[in-house]
């Protein structure tokens, strides 16, 4: 299946989805723009933010704005389920701002990283430049 079927994106000048797209990919700026215009995200069914510790202005006016949403509508079923994700997230300052919203909290294990640069894969491979 293409890019825009199920499953599309929305960046700041380019967007590749259509009526039948079921999951949407697109920055925190898009969904800002869009709460605007439909500030209860109607047809939503769940937010992922990804990298919630990458802290901004535009990313805790969001966190602002979902909390606001998920306030206002807590007694609706088909208000969207907002999910944070980070690797190095304080979840207490986040269940304390969000007031006690259920946390889930998966053990990882750290893979080790060996960087390598362009001489490396030159050298590597045996590339004559």
């Amino acid at each position: 299946e293409n890019i825009g079927g199920t499953v599309g994106y929305t960046i700041r000048l380019e967007s590749k989805c259509s009526s039948n797209t079921k999951l949407l990919f697109c920055t925190t700026g898009i969904l800002l723009k869009r709460m605007e215009e439909d500030p209860d995200l109607v047809g939503v069914t769940h937010v992922f933010v990804d990298e919630v510790h990458e802290r901004s202005l535009e990313s805790d006016f969001l966190l602002m704005v979902l909390r606001d949403l998920m306030f206002r509508r807590f007694d609706d079923p088909t208000c969207p389920k907002i999910v944070l994700m980070s690797a190095t997230l304080d979840a207490e300052l986040f269940n304390r701002y969000f007031e006690g919203a259920p946390s889930v909290k998966f053990p990882g294990r750290a893979f080790p990283v060996t960087e390598l640069y362009l001489e490396d894969a030159i050298e590597l491979t045996r590339h004559v430049v």
